[in-house]
């Protein structure tokens, strides 16, 4: 009896971690799950009409109707551009993200005409250069392709002969 109650350092130290983790683990996960529960919760109370948002199955669509029913949150949401336009109604909660509009950054101007001219002159460079790559491989494959055909040529008139 006393032999099965006589540990090693080690075995205490192996129980103690286990233990930890058998207490630690469920409760770091609870508090996980009440970070993301209070998340949802902001996004669900926060969202109004005219939001772009992308539902849990993927769907994108902009809220355009909010009911509440009872305690549950019904959203319509608009999907498709244009003649294809259709609306769902969805659980608020199957609201995945709102999408923030971003700003569009404009490409910087030039402010007089000299940098316009010095900007159209790069671009043209630029095409020079891509098409003289491009008449520089084309020319070395017709090249190669006429070296083969008369290597082709000498070997059968080789075979006739």
């Amino acid at each position: 009896m006393s032999q099965i109650l006589a540990l090693d350092a080690t075995q205490i130290v192996l129980i103690v971690l286990i233990a930890l983790l058998v207490i630690a683990y469920p409760i770091l996960i609870m508090r996980k799950n009440k970070k993301e529960t209070q998340r949802m919760a902001e996004q669900t109370n926060s969202l109004k009409r005219g939001d772009k948002v992308l539902t849990t199955s993927g769907v994108y669509g902009k809220i355009v109707d909010i009911k509440l029913d009872g305690s549950a949150k019904q959203v319509t949401i608009e999907t498709g551009t244009d003649k294809y336009k259709s609306f769902m109604t969805i659980d608020a909660y199957a609201i995945y993200q709102v999408i923030k509009d971003e700003p569009v950054i404009a490409k910087e101007i030039p402010n007089d005409k000299n940098e316009k001219n010095s900007a159209k002159d790069s671009v043209g460079k630029e095409q020079e250069k891509t098409n003289q790559n491009k008449d520089d491989k084309t020319s070395k494959i017709d090249q190669a392709t006429t070296e083969t055909a008369n290597e082709l040529k000498k070997e059968n008139t080789k075979k006739e002969g």
